[in-house]
């Protein structure tokens, strides 16, 4: 009772603070009115009408176009690269026909041929490797100089063409193409160097037009920036560790050492749900004022997601402690069992967990707070090893899954108008999409190896066929930060990172350079294509719809 007391009291004063700020400012925004005192000698408190504004970003379209001759080509034969790791040549012909002497095979994570190139200037080339793998679709790597910057996948157990499109390289004359191993075993035969053609910038027109009909106008602003943005510039996220918001000792190291603080605070409600709460969990309770601290007394952008701990008595299954509930392997609840009618027990819990989750969230909504909101997150698991899903709410197959998805949608959006939330689908799987009329912005978790500041454009490429709309495109969990030139170039302009906490940011409580190098934190967060707080707009003042608010002479 004691903390429930106590968040309440935490609440009401964060709902006043909001309040105020937006009474106050001329540039404050509330999508509510203030009602009038029902003292008749109080001056009556009116609501300062939004004086939209575009803020000082260059939206014009960033482009890859190159002075490259049309005409250029070369072609090398990958034998005669050097080799390093276990990369080894060989000349037996049991993959089909070959050039050359023989072809490198490259059998592990790291294994690499690296074959010397004349380019005649800075430009974006296609590399077209023929190639075989021991399976069809193998992740692997393209690296320039040492430095893996896109991956491609393997197409054919045979020798055949695979094109890794758009690989930029900086400038003209001697260079280095590699082939790093990363998934799978391949085998290249040759490369060949083309110019390649410019981007589609169409693809990163998104429509101005939220899921929910409903939506706050404070999300509607928060969308369209990011519609505006898509494409132009990647907003950099960071997850919180130790649940201490934007106190947290990832976003002070950030600052320390690149001089920026991220635009996205990445929260987690898990300690916020009924079985979390009944187990005694603690610490969720300032979960809802850190994000509204930080939208609105920060100017930042929140995104929050739920690692949902399954009704209570499915917990400490197989040996497993409470904590680790979410986990497939430690919980006996079956989704699909109680999505189908044959667990009533377990979905009227989850019914539960989803009324309690909604009142948690609701005074976000009413303090004028939209919110990134990701649920459900890798449910498919992982796209390169099928049926390893490790998350309970996955477990139970896509249609189980699409089916929680729009119960939540139905009940957050329809039924206690949560009207504040942006919805973000990240099951990792393209034919576990719910569809447009469910989903805001699709989005990936990247985990490449330290070091590979590679865009992960194959993953992105992945996300793209979930819909033929054009829909924002984001990385919602990363480990290395992948190099915003690259992804620039080659197409893979991921709406926003979100590196992950812990390990992945911090060693010792300072800045790790196990995953990401010192040197390229730096560089990700002054990159002029990646926004950081200090250069967001005012997002509570930001049009609704740019295109009339142009229209309009502002």
């Amino acid at each position: 009772m004691k903390n429930k007391m106590k968040r309440g009291a935490a609440l009401c004063a964060a709902l006043m603070m909001s309040a105020a700020v937006g009474c106050g400012s001329e540039t404050g925004s509330s999508s509510s009115e203030s009602k009038a005192p029902t003292d008749s000698k109080a001056a009556t408190t009116t609501t300062a009408p939004i004086v939209e504004d575009l803020g000082n970003l260059d939206l014009s379209d960033v482009t890859n176009i190159y002075d490259v001759p049309a005409d250029f080509s070369l072609t090398v034969e990958a034998e005669e690269g050097e080799l390093s790791g276990g990369a080894a040549v060989l000349e037996q012909a049991f993959l089909g026909d070959f050039t050359g002497s023989g072809f490198v095979s490259i059998a592990g994570s790291g294994d690499e041929v690296a074959i010397a190139v004349e380019v005649p200037s800075e430009g974006s080339y296609n590399i077209t490797l023929r190639l075989a793998a021991d399976a069809e679709g193998m992740s692997n790597l393209i690296t320039v100089d040492g430095n893996a910057l896109t991956s491609f996948t393997s197409q054919s157990t045979a020798f055949s063409d695979t094109v890794a499109e758009n690989v930029l390289i900086s400038s003209a004359g001697s260079h280095t193409i590699g082939v790093r191993g990363d998934k799978g075993h391949i085998y290249i035969d040759s490369i060949t160097i083309t110019p390649a053609a410019p981007l589609d910038l169409s693809q990163y027109k998104v429509e101005n037009k939220l899921s929910n009909p409903n939506a706050s106008d404070e999300a509607k602003r928060l969308f369209n920036f990011m519609t505006d943005v898509y494409g132009k510039y990647v907003i950099s996220g960071q997850s919180a560790g130790d649940n201490e918001g934007k106190d947290c000792r990832e976003f002070k190291e950030i600052l320390k050492h690149t001089g920026k603080t991220p635009a996205i605070l990445g929260l987690d409600v898990m300690n916020l749900g009924v079985s979390a709460v009944n187990k005694g969990a603690g610490g969720g309770d300032m979960v809802p004022l850190q994000a509204m601290d930080w939208v609105n007394n920060e100017g930042g952008i929140v995104s929050m997601q739920w690692h949902w701990y399954p009704p209570e008595q499915y917990m400490e299954y197989n040996g497993g402690a409470w904590w680790q509930g979410f986990y497939t392997e430690y919980t006996n609840f079956d989704l699909a069992k109680a999505m189908n009618g044959e667990d009533q027990e377990g979905y009227d819990a989850l019914v539960a967990e989803i009324d309690n989750m909604a009142q948690q969230l609701k005074p976000l909504a009413e303090a004028n707070v939209p919110v990134l909101w990701r649920p459900l997150h890798e449910a498919a698991g992982d796209p390169d090893w099928p049926q390893n899903q490790w998350f309970w709410w996955g477990a139970g197959g896509k249609d189980a899954y699409i089916k929680l998805w729009k119960l939540m949608y139905d009940k957050f959006t329809n039924e206690y108008e949560l009207n504040n939330l942006i919805w973000i689908w990240n099951a990792q799987n393209p034919s576990w999409y719910p569809g447009d009329d469910y989903v805001d912005i699709l989005s990936f978790d990247c985990y490449p190896a330290e070091h590979d500041y590679s865009s992960q454009k194959n993953r992105y490429d992945l996300l793209k066929t979930a819909t033929p709309t054009n829909k924002i495109i984001a990385m919602s969990e990363n480990g290395t930060i992948f190099d915003p030139e690259t992804a620039f170039n080659d197409g893979a302009r991921w709406a926003y990172f979100m590196t992950w906490n812990g390990e992945f940011c911090l060693k010792d409580k300072q800045l790790s350079d196990q995953y990401t190098e010192i040197d390229q934190w730096s560089k990700v967060y002054n990159s002029e294509r990646v926004l950081t707080l200090d250069e967001l707009p005012n997002l509570k003042t930001y049009p609704l719809d740019t295109e009339s608010f142009l229209a309009g002479g502002q």
